[in-house]
């Protein structure tokens, strides 16, 4: 019986905060129970809402971009991902797949992907969905830094567990904070004043991956978005989104990538110039 509360006992407290979010705002609170419900039930969707990944997809991206492959700036990635790394661990945290109560950290192909649009855009006004432990957010910081400039603003509402609220941003280095703006808030409450006219340079989707919430982040952004820019939405195969934004896109290069880890896809959105 204590190991059946010990189990029913913080789901009964999430459905009481996802009760209260509902009722200040139907639509997040209702993505978010649907969401949990999977991680609780370990359900994965039958079908996979991506066309199939491009194995050269990184060589493809850099031709797209109009630049060397290999890449010239790829390499500097491997001590960030390892400080990212080592930072987590000092504070006791688990990288990886459902270590943030449940849902994932950046993969490490999401991660070269961010550090090579930001820095081959030269990227000055970067924008992301979802923060968690901040992850990617420290990728496209560390990729700011290398050119002495450019700010990222990072829109994200903290999960409804209060214990993870410790956690957020932590990948982030203190050092980096002057160029990153934490936006608390849904993107529904905040990205469409937060884009104003435009233009930005990149935009990161990784917040709710339900296809209202992804399509809705796509079809505010891309008109921001400035000729050649980039649009990065993760975890694409949750839903049919990102492959009907690029049907209706068919000038925009559209790439669709598996994470390192095989568990994931993301899609790539080249707006043309």
């Amino acid at each position: 019986m204590p190991t059946l509360q010990a189990h029913v006992e913080p789901r009964l407290r999430w459905i009481a905060r996802a009760g209260r979010l509902a009722a200040r705002d139907p639509a997040e609170g209702l993505d978010r129970a649907v969401l949990r419900l999977r991680v609780w039930s370990g359900h994965a969707p039958d079908d996979i809402h991506a066309a199939d990944p491009d194995p050269a997809w990184e060589r493809h991206l850099h031709e797209a971009l109009g630049v060397a492959w290999p890449c010239r700036v790829g390499h500097a990635l491997g001590p960030v991902w390892t400080d990212i790394s080592l930072r987590l661990a000092r504070r006791g945290f688990r990288m990886g797949r459902g270590t943030y109560g449940g849902w994932d950290d950046g993969d490490q192909a999401l991660a070269r992907a961010v550090w090579c649009l930001t820095a081959h855009l030269g990227a000055e006004e970067v924008i992301e969905t979802g923060v968690a432990r901040g992850v990617t957010s420290s990728v496209i910081l560390e990729a700011l830094e290398r050119r002495r400039a450019g700010h990222l603003w990072s829109i994200d509402l903290p999960a409804l567990d209060p214990d993870l609220h410790v956690q957020i941003g932590a990948a982030v280095a203190p050092e980096r904070r002057p160029r990153w703006s934490y936006v608390r808030g849904t993107s529904r409450q905040r990205l469409q004043r937060l884009l104003g006219p435009g233009p930005i340079d990149l935009f990161v989707h990784d917040s709710l991956h339900t296809e209202r919430n992804l399509r809705r982040e796509l079809t505010v952004a891309w008109p921001a978005l400035r000729p050649g820019g980039a649009i990065v939405a993760d975890d694409i195969e949750r839903n049919g989104a990102f492959e009907a934004f690029a049907r209706a896109h068919p000038s925009a290069r559209a790439i669709v990538a598996r994470a390192d880890d095989g568990v994931a896809r993301f899609g790539i959105l080249l707006k043309p110039r």
